[in-house]
């Protein structure tokens, strides 16, 4: 898999209609979770890239929630690129990008309750309840860096 981080203004037409398109199919229409897709974060966060020859096949986004506290989110892979190790690769590079940040003190993440084991092998623990978004159970989980 070939990784691309860039800043919103970095990105290209393709590039941001492609992560758009891909998030849309997965959270919107896999999930028929019809919720706003857009928002101000993308124009404030690092988004990496996971390219499986020319097709995006992964993606997620990190940005600084408050100060010293950043997100990983809009964690996403493909359906024909599942069970392959992709969105792994990009959550430890993005753990990396945080860690090396100055300042950067916690990582959070809001995740699909059913997913919390995934995040717990990355070193995440729970910090909330469950709780109903868009109808699907999630769970908050963080890592102290």
């Amino acid at each position: 898999m070939r990784i691309e981080k860039k800043t919103f203004d970095e990105l290209s037409t393709r590039e941001l209609y492609a992560l758009l398109k891909l998030r849309v199919d997965v959270f919107v229409v896999e999930q028929n979770c019809p919720y706003p897709e857009l928002g101000d974060t993308d124009e404030v966060a690092m988004h990496f890239l996971g390219y499986e020859g020319e097709q995006l096949a992964a993606y997620l986004r990190t940005y600084e929630r408050t100060p010293g506290e950043y997100g990983i989110g809009r964690i996403v892979t493909q359906m024909n690129h599942r069970g392959k190790g992709l969105a792994a690769e990009l959550i430890r590079l993005a753990m990396g990008y945080i860690k090396s940040l100055p300042g950067a003190k916690r990582i959070v993440v809001q995740a699909q309750s059913h997913l919390v084991d995934y995040y717990s092998g990355f070193g995440f623990s729970v910090c909330s309840e469950e709780y109903l978004e868009d109808d699907i159970p999630h769970t908050d989980l963080d890592l102290n860096l």
